[in-house]
This record gives C-alpha cells, structure tokens and sequence, in this order.
C-alpha cells in the first residue's frame, strides 16, 4: 500500500491517497480564505498523509511543517482564524517539503 494511508472515518476505513502540497493547496486555500468546510475536511486528511510519508522518510522537519499545516486547518475549523500565520506556514511548508 505504498503511497496510501488507511485513514478509518467514523466506522469504515478510506484510503488515502498522498498527495503533494500543489494538490493540496488550493483546498488549503479554500479553506483558509473562507473557511469551507469540505475544503478544509479533505485538506486535513491529505496533509495527515503527507506528514505521515514524510515521517517514514525521517524528513523531520518537513512533518513538523505538515503538522503545523494541520493545527491551521484545525484552527479555521474551530472559528480562530490566524490570519496571514496560515499563510506562511503554508509558504514555509511548501519551501521545506518540496521534495515529498
């Protein structure tokens, strides 16, 4: 299942597939600006699989990144906007992790 992570969504189990930070940043920006709920929903279950890859890769600092990506998403999803701090760590995460 190389590639995939079986991520269990209430009581059944999704493959995912990994993506990269370009499929993943137009949900991310969706999500960002206007705090879409589907947007941000499937932006946080691909980023999870990415920081996954990226620790089985033992690239450290390119899953901290994804892992702040993700406490982003989950901030707009609990209404506490961050402003332009989203931004950047989306910047900060697609310079770092370049090579996921």
């Amino acid at each position: 299942m190389s590639g995939m992570v079986a991520l269990v969504i209430g009581s059944f189990e999704a493959p995912v597939h990994a993506a990269s930070l370009d499929e993943v940043r137009p949900l991310l920006l969706a999500c960002f600006k206007s705090a879409n709920a589907s947007s941000c929903d499937r932006a946080l279950v691909l980023t999870e699989a990415m920081q996954r890859r990226a620790a089985d890769r033992q690239l450290y600092p390119c899953q901290t990144l994804l892992l702040g990506l993700q406490a982003e998403v989950v901030m707009v999803q609990l209404a506490e906007q961050r402003g332009q701090k989203a931004f950047e760590t989306l910047r900060d995460s697609e310079r770092l992790c370049a090579d996921l």
